[in-house]
C-alpha cells in the first residue's frame, strides 16, 4: 500500500502543472478546515528524498474520489497543497511470485 501511494505521489509530481503561488495552511485551524471542506483523510506520508525539512502527505476521499498531495514543512507544521485531482483509486500491484 505504501509503495502504491508513493507511486501515485510520484506520478502527480511529474504530471502536475507548474505552481505559480503556493498557499499554505497553518497546522491546526488550516488543516482542520481543509480536511472538513474536502472530506479527505491522510493515507500515506513520507519525507522528500534526503530533505529532512519537508515531507509529503497523500490525502483521499473514498466517497468522492478526490485526492490531494500536500507538502509538509516540518519546522512549523504548515501544509502546502501541491497537486490534486479526481478519480483516485488504489490499484493492487502484482509482485513476482505472489499468489493472487
Amino acid at each position: 500500500m505504501k509503495t502504491l501511494a508513493l507511486a501515485a505521489f510520484a506520478l502527480a509530481f511529474i504530471f502536475s502543472p507548474p505552481v505559480k503561488a503556493m498557499v499554505c495552511f497553518d497546522p491546526i485551524d488550516g488543516r482542520a478546515n481543509f480536511y472538513k471542506q474536502f472530506g479527505e483523510t491522510e493515507i500515506a506520508k513520507g519525507t522528500l528524498g534526503n530533505d529532512l525539512e519537508n515531507g509529503m502527505l497523500l490525502l483521499t476521499n473514498p466517497k468522492t474520489g478526490t485526492w490531494t498531495v500536500m507538502i509538509v514543512r516540518f519546522k512549523d507544521g504548515f501544509l502546502c497543497p501541491f497537486a490534486s485531482g479526481k478519480n483516485f483509486e488504489l490499484i493492487k500491484l502484482k509482485v513476482k511470485g505472489q499468489r493472487t
